[in-house]
């Protein structure tokens, strides 16, 4: 590897390699919150053990996790955390930065693939059953609709725009993971739930381009989104706890045991490994439409 380096250089390596994710790869602001976590992480432990990132070595790396490990840090971190590392040294060394990699041989640790926490149809048709008219009850339904939908990511939510939705044509534009576009169906309930959204959005004069806002005309954040549907939840009695992913895995659940078409279900996801959605158990769109309005509970 290269001479020994300084805490200066390292936090350079780190923040060109934070820069080339966000522009040359175009990772999700989420992803790269992940990325700076890990690397942060990492560093301390270096800087903790007298070692620079440019001439660790394996067992450097090895005993790194060694220390996860007895934290209980879960097997799923563990192997976000090396596939973080292999990135960050693939990087480096792509950039003549280094000339050998330390994660050369490293084993990741395995992935737990049990299944999601999902909700039956029946507490999707009560936690969509929102009665009032209020203009934040108006939005969180679309909200919720809309994820349910689609199966949104919630970063995917948050960053939909006006020009996201065609009314008309009855799909939604989203951009996923490495800035990847999808288009997807938009149910029959959706929709009813967009329009009356954005017909009382429009009543308010908003300027945001945000598809859904807050009070006071901003973008909604992932944890507001968070929070309104803890909130319907327990206003509507439902006896459990859900994050918006699971509104996520139920759609995927609830269109895969009525289809049966895994790649279909893989497309509308947006995963581009099939073994990802298989933990659920190259379409068209036109296919795509079709298993959805012919599985899709809320279609």
């Amino acid at each position: 590897m290269t001479a020994r380096g300084t805490l200066s250089s390292e936090k350079t390596y780190i923040s060109e390699f934070v820069k080339y994710l966000q522009y040359e790869k175009q990772y999700t602001q989420d992803t790269l919150v992940n990325y700076k976590i890990d690397l942060k992480q990492f560093s301390q432990y270096l800087k903790n053990n007298n070692f620079n990132i440019d001439d660790v070595s394996k067992d450097n790396i090895e005993q790194f996790f060694m220390n996860l490990h007895k934290l209980g840090i879960s097997g799923n971190s563990l192997a976000r955390k090396a596939s973080t590392l292999r990135s960050f040294y693939s990087y480096l060394l792509k950039t003549s930065q280094i000339s050998i990699t330390p994660m050369s041989g490293i084993k990741t640790p395995k992935l737990s693939k049990k299944l999601p926490n999902i909700l039956s149809i029946s507490d999707i048709d009560t936690l969509c059953n929102i009665s009032e008219t209020t203009m934040v009850a108006l939005r969180d339904k679309a909200i919720i609709e809309v994820m349910y939908s689609s199966a949104l990511r919630l970063s995917e939510l948050t960053q939909l725009n006006i020009d996201s939705i065609d009314m008309l044509s009855k799909y939604v534009k989203v951009i996923g993971k490495g800035r990847k576009e999808r288009i997807l169906p938009l149910g029959e309930q959706a929709l009813l739930a967009l329009k009356i959204w954005i017909a009382k959005r429009a009543e308010s004069r908003i300027s945001c381009d945000a598809l859904f806002v807050n009070k006071y005309g901003d973008r909604l954040s992932n944890r507001s989104i968070q929070n309104r549907i803890n909130f319907w939840v327990k206003k509507q009695g439902l006896n459990c706890k859900i994050s918006p992913h699971t509104l996520r895995h139920s759609c995927a659940t609830h269109l895969l045991e009525a289809s049966g078409d895994l790649r279909a279900v893989q497309e509308f996801l947006g995963h581009e490994d099939i073994s990802t959605t298989q933990i659920y158990t190259n379409m068209d769109f036109e296919h795509l439409n079709k298993v959805y309005k012919n599985s899709h509970p809320r279609a």
